[in-house]
Order: C-alpha cells, then structure tokens, then sequence
C-alpha cells in the first residue's frame, strides 16, 4: 500500500499513537469544514510528522483541517469483567445522601 509523510508546522496531539485512522478536512474560505475523508492507519509518528498508509483515494494538502480516531478494538476505556465490588464510605460527620450511581461495562472476553 502506499504510504505519505504529512508534516506539521504546530504540535502534533499528545493523544496521537501508531494504529490510530487518521482523516483531513478541506476547510472552506468561511472556516466551515467539510466533511472528513479518511486517509488512512498512521504507522509512524514523531514530534513533526506522521507517516500514513493509506486505505481510500483521499489526498493531504496543506491547510487541511487533520483529525484522528482510535480503534475501539485497541483503545476501550469502559470497565471490563464480569464481576465489580464497590464500596462508598462517607467519613464526614456530617449527613449526606446519595442520589444516583451508574457505570458503563464493556465483556471483555466471549
């Protein structure tokens, strides 16, 4: 597959990691973007650019607008198990009530 150097003047997003998909935005003269195409699975990244192997026809010209995107195979950030034990304790004297608790599970395995 192809792959493309995109360089960046300004500071590439900590967040940024190999395996992430990364897509451009051409953005319009009112600053409006249009809607993102996908580039490709970043395979490379340093402190000034990214290497892309690419996965569409989309192109990369300068003063595109670059976002990314982590696979959710890899980068799940739900709790994961079958079994949770939680535990509150309140160590004010004072009286306290508790409304609501929620949580997000995610299997982990099938």
């Amino acid at each position: 597959m192809a792959q493309t150097k995109i360089n960046f003047s300004d500071t590439i997003n900590s967040s940024l990691q190999v395996g992430d998909i990364a897509y451009a935005s051409e953005v319009l003269p009112n600053g409006i973007t249009k809607a993102p195409n996908l580039i490709g699975t970043i395979i490379e990244v340093t402190l000034n650019y990214i290497i892309v192997e690419h996965a569409g026809s989309a192109t990369v010209a300068q003063g595109m607008f670059m976002l990314f995107s982590k696979p959710t195979e890899v980068n799940d950030s739900s709790l994961k198990g079958y079994f949770a034990d939680v535990t509150f304790k309140n160590y004010s004297s004072e009286y306290a009530e508790l409304y609501s608790i929620s949580s997000e599970v995610s299997v982990s395995s099938k």
